[in-house]
């Protein structure tokens, strides 16, 4: 399991979902907000980003 994928997401039940769904064929990690995700980013290396568009605070264009 060498390729992480970062899913960024408000909802904490679709993360949840992400994670039953592909957790046995990938690496995840998982952020609530923008913010966390840049913090996921700046420590680690991810071979995909997932994020959600319509966010409070940052959406996911300003965080992409």
């Amino acid at each position: 399991m060498g390729e992480t994928i970062l899913f960024v997401d408000d909802e904490p039940v679709l993360l949840d979902g992400f994670r039953r769904a592909l957790s046995s064929t990938f690496h995840l990690e998982t952020a609530r907000s923008g913010t966390a995700a840049l913090t996921k980013l700046k420590i680690g290396r991810f071979t995909v980003v997932v994020c959600n568009m319509r966010m409070p605070a940052m959406d996911g264009i300003q965080l992409l």
